[in-house]
């Protein structure tokens, strides 16, 4: 995104919707940012395009402190630092969603946008793997397995089979995003064998892994554990290290599962 000298301000806040949110991008969202987060972001875009020079990538920036910030702060394990990392978590998605729109409002958005954005994903992933995981191994007493779960849900936060592909082919794998996901919507085919079935009852949960539905899970894992130490007196979290565990497993098994799928398909080109 190349910054402008005298960037464009919208007058209006209709101006911001048309410019920011046009069809492509709303039908590539999740649910959760078309049902929610897209119905905010208009009013945060405006503010910035209006009144400020801010460019896109500050707006990436500050997402990514903001969603590093909120991992951290579930280290402390109380109620009102789970509180603090759930708002924070939320405002990283805002406004990653908010440097977008600044981008195509002001007409700088490009490829190193796109980059930097996904970077951002990739490091905020890390922070709330790392500190979930460090919640499990707290409540495990620092056991050796919950050591491994916890080194696992870090090392595998990204698709690192996509991407490999991507890099060596240098084509983007197709109707394929590297960080977001939405539910599949495609029907089950007539007289379908078992493991055809359970592929298919795969990719009616397969978003939940990727951002930013996995990071709404641990948010509600948060509330969760933060209103049982609000009001129910409970001092140790539960449903979030729980929920650390089985992510990370299933999050490694997921990846390596991909991984090999992308390993033996056809799809391959030589250089």
């Amino acid at each position: 995104m190349a910054d402008q000298t005298r960037p464009a301000r919208p007058r209006t806040l209709a101006q911001v919707r048309d410019a920011g949110q046009n069809d492509r991008h709303l039908l590539a969202d999740p649910t959760y940012a078309r049902l929610a987060i897209r119905r905010i972001s208009p009013y945060v875009t405006f503010a910035i395009t209006r009144f400020t020079a801010l460019p896109a990538d500050a707006v990436t920036a500050l997402s990514i402190t903001a969603g590093v910030a909120g991992g951290l702060a579930i280290v402390p394990a109380s109620a009102t630092a789970y509180l603090v990392a759930v708002l924070l978590l939320q405002l990283a998605y805002l406004l990653d969603v908010v440097d977008g729109e600044v981008a195509r409002v002001r007409g700088t958005s490009g490829l190193r946008g796109t980059y930097l954005d996904l970077a951002g994903h990739f490091i905020q992933n890390r922070a709330l793997y790392g500190a979930a995981g460090y919640a499990l191994m707290v409540e495990s007493d620092f056991a050796p397995w919950a050591a491994a779960l916890a080194l696992l849900g870090v090392a595998f936060a990204s698709p690192f089979g996509d991407q490999a592909r991507l890099n060596v082919t240098g084509r983007r794998p197709a109707a394929a995003d590297l960080s977001h996901g939405r539910i599949d919507a495609s029907p089950l085919p007539a007289g379908a064998s078992p493991m055809t079935i359970l592929y298919w009852l795969y990719r009616r949960v397969a978003f939940l892994w990727n951002y930013p539905a996995s990071m709404n899970l641990f948010c509600l894992a948060l509330l969760a554990d933060g209103g049982r130490m609000a009001l129910g007196g409970a001092a140790r979290p539960l449903v979030l290290p729980v929920l650390a565990g089985v992510f990370a497993g299933t999050l490694a098994a997921k990846q390596l599962a991909n991984a090999v799928r992308i390993l033996h398909s056809d799809s391959w080109t030589t250089a």
